[in-house]
């Protein structure tokens, strides 16, 4: 996918469009930056160029654009890799509308980054943080991002009605700073949860979020980072354990075919969900706003189910 100046993002439709959303969402606003960086947007892209030190020239090119990219060390919400011709250069990018940063994120993007470049995936990089201009002023944890781009940046040089809407709905989602509100019995179980993955799988298990978040009533579901580009998520209030193998939807016939003798062996389906594949085993669901010990059981066998499913990882084809 080469990068050229004269790929200028077409106009389209007349003034008269009204396009209207019920809300706009992280992952709506990540894939729409995604989509600049494909259709290469030249007036979008450079907003992140130009904060670099490289000498971008026309030999560039887009070698991969992905998204939720996920480690041991936490998640990327964009990753775009530029070959410049000489070597690979990356853009690590953490949207935000009005989320709360968590502690030391910035910082592990970046040690993401360096661990990316030990494994040779790209020689150099630059960490972004992209969110509305009020956010930016008065997050502390995004202050801290190296390099940052505002929605309202955005904004004035899209072309496109159905794109400028999509931002103009997040940057008004972001005036309503939206806060889920605690459900403190969830919150306590989810504390409990933590004891008792750390009792229990310490070296096994590196459960999403922190003991002691606040919990919305419907914080049910347990991720769970499981290497090799897939997670494990307990799907507490659905009954079942979700091995998800991201960016394999379209590969669900050779990946069925490729690991048939496993799964035949271990009584195992496949699904297909959006982007991902998921292997499942199934659970007793589990209630968040009981008392734990009453749940204790079967949290006990979601997690020795999850074990399973990690311990799959290690054999699967990819």
């Amino acid at each position: 996918m080469a990068l050229n100046s004269h790929c200028k993002s077409a106009k389209k439709g007349g003034n008269s469009m009204i396009i209207t959303f019920d809300n706009a969402l992280e992952r709506d606003m990540d894939l729409l930056f995604m989509w600049q960086f494909a259709k290469m947007d030249i007036d979008f892209i450079n907003l992140f160029m130009a904060q670099t030190a490289e000498e971008w020239n026309d030999k560039c090119s887009i070698d991969s654009i992905s998204h939720s990219v996920m480690t041991s060390d936490g998640e990327s919400d964009v990753q775009v890799i530029i070959n410049n011709g000489k070597e690979k250069v990356a853009f690590l990018i953490e949207d935000k509308i009005d989320a709360i940063a968590q502690p030391d994120q910035s910082k592990r993007y970046q040690i993401r980054a360096e661990k990316a470049v030990e494994q040779k995936l790209f020689s150099k990089y630059y960490i972004f943080i992209v969110a509305p201009q009020r956010y930016l002023d008065g997050n502390q944890e995004a202050q801290k991002y190296p390099h940052k781009v505002s929605y309202e940046q955005i904004r004035d040089i899209l072309t496109d009605a159905f794109d400028k809407a999509l931002v103009d709905k997040a940057l008004d989602e972001s005036k309503l700073g939206y806060v889920p509100v605690e459900d403190r019995k969830v919150t306590d179980f989810w504390n409990h949860i933590y004891d008792f993955v750390e009792e229990n799988y310490p070296d096994t298990f590196n459960v999403h979020g922190k003991k002691g978040e606040s919990r919305g009533a419907n914080a049910n579901w347990i991720g769970i980072n499981s290497g090799h580009g897939t997670t494990i998520q307990i799907k507490a209030d659905r009954g079942f354990v979700d091995l998800e193998i991201a960016g394999y939807a379209d590969q669900f016939q050779k990946f069925s075919k490729d690991n048939q003798a496993i799964l035949d062996k271990k009584r195992l389906c496949v699904r297909v969900a959006t982007k991902s594949l998921a292997i499942r085993k199934y659970i007793e669901p589990i209630d968040f706003t009981e008392n734990f010990s009453n749940q204790l059981e079967n949290i006990e066998d979601a997690f020795a189910k999850a074990k399973e499913l990690q311990d799959l990882v290690k054999d699967l084809k990819f």
